[in-house]
């Protein structure tokens, strides 16, 4: 009997080495894979760093030097005109800081930049945008003018560069009021810019068109950031159902 408990005894110690051996095996293994992850992760942290570190010398310190001396000329220019209205003079002459000057003069600035400032920037790009692609009186075929967005009056319009309209081909436009659009009608003699009568010219069947538009045709701008180009005239002759001369 003591002769079968000793092998029992030595099959377990045997059977528990090799547990011990493979267990320490694949901690060796783990230990290697999390090597490996971390000098990937490392490596991966370091060429973001180094893209980083470019975008910076490259974009955004020319572009920061370029903007720096308007911007410190204005925040110069706010700094005094704080400092100028939010300061009281108390009985004894002296200056005080006052709260609700300081609260008014904030919230007035922040109205002015919502209503003000970013419309005249928004003007700006679309200036620059204008001239940069203006296409006048381009011949075009469009379909399908719908309103998309009737809170904000903005059409869209759907077309292609040349008949069959293809997924190749095919295009969208937006039509809408904005600040530069409503200009460029003033300026051009049309009088206010309504984008519903603009949109109206363009039938639901498909129709030639001369348009004239300005803005980036790139799809992958219009799919991802929602960017269109504009229409401001259109002057469309359907193509089906036409009167006979």
């Amino acid at each position: 009997m003591s002769d079968l408990q000793k092998q029992v005894d030595s099959l377990k110690r045997r059977i528990e080495d090799r547990a011990y051996e493979a267990e320490r095996a694949e901690a060796g293994q783990w230990q290697v894979k999390t090597a490996k992850d971390l000098t990937a992760f490392g490596r991966f942290i370091a060429q973001v760093v180094v893209a980083a570190i470019w975008i910076y010398e490259t974009i955004l310190r020319p572009t920061a030097g370029f903007f720096a001396v308007p911007l410190n000329f204005l925040f110069g220019w706010y700094r005094r005109l704080w400092a100028r209205l939010v300061y009281v003079e108390d009985k004894f002459k002296q200056r005080q800081f006052s709260k609700t000057r300081a609260g008014l003069l904030l919230t007035t600035t922040l109205l002015f930049l919502w209503f003000a400032l970013l419309p005249l920037l928004g003007l700006a790009v679309d200036v620059g945008l204008y001239f940069a692609t203006v296409k006048r009186d381009e011949i075009v075929y469009l379909t399908n003018s719908q309103e998309i967005l009737p809170e904000e009056n903005v059409h869209s319009v759907q077309g292609c560069h040349a008949l069959p309209c293809t997924d190749e081909n095919s295009f969208y436009f937006r039509i809408r009021a904005t600040l530069f659009n409503e200009l460029w009608s003033l300026v051009n003699g049309y009088g206010l810019f309504y984008p519903d009568y603009v949109a109206a010219a363009v039938p639901l069947s498909i129709s030639e068109c001369k348009i004239t538009s300005y803005g980036l045709r790139l799809k992958f701008m219009m799919r991802g950031i929602d960017l269109y180009p504009d229409v401001l005239k259109t002057e469309c002759q359907p193509l089906t159902g036409t009167p006979e001369p």
